[in-house]
């Protein structure tokens, strides 16, 4: 099963408010991944994502106040690949394109807080659950990474992001069954 993520902002590498940043984060793949459930075969699985489900294959989080719904996670047994495009203004090689601490505050970004410290305070609290793409990074057993020059600047100064933070993002996602389950089962096309 293979679908898209994209993302488009700014990818700080040490935000003074990280646990916000990362929040801001989550907050752009949310809908994303709250309308990817809505299809087959995740929509199956939407039984599970309630507090305190009986015999539930998905993990509904409880923390600070805010159900989050990770829709890849151990109980399913499935995994993630990422093949992560990252297009930026600036010219490829500079020193301020800092690609291993950007890749890890993205990979924090599609991951469910794992604690209260890890939620900014302006995560809103009253849109019912937050969608995820990952109950933990751990889940991620491939990643490649590829980086480019956004030939037209223009996009990011439309949006007001015309930094060398800003991102252009685009992560294929391919999810894999790590081991066979009757839950899983509709993803192993």
């Amino acid at each position: 099963m293979k679908f898209k993520l994209l993302y488009f902002g700014d990818i700080l590498i040490n935000p003074k408010k990280r646990a916000q940043h990362i929040a801001d984060i989550r907050m752009q793949f949310h809908p994303q991944l709250k309308k990817l459930i809505e299809h087959s075969p995740w929509n199956n699985l939407k039984q599970y994502m309630v507090p305190n489900p009986t015999k539930s294959p998905i993990t509904t989080r409880h923390i600070g106040g805010i159900d989050w719904n990770p829709i890849i996670t151990p109980n399913l047994k499935l995994i993630a690949e990422l093949d992560i495009q990252m297009l930026h203004p600036e010219i490829v090689g500079v020193p301020r394109s800092d690609i291993d601490n950007r890749v890890k505050t993205i990979l924090d970004g599609l991951r469910c807080p794992q604690n209260e410290h890890e939620i900014g305070a302006n995560t809103p609290n009253d849109i019912g659950p937050i969608y995820t793409l990952l109950d933990d990074d751990h889940l991620i057993t491939k990643l490649s990474v590829n980086t480019s020059h956004l030939l037209d600047a223009g996009i990011f100064e439309a949006h007001d992001l015309a930094t060398p933070d800003s991102i252009f993002m685009m992560i294929d996602v391919n999810v894999r069954v790590a081991e066979g389950t009757l839950e899983n089962l509709p993803f192993m096309v």
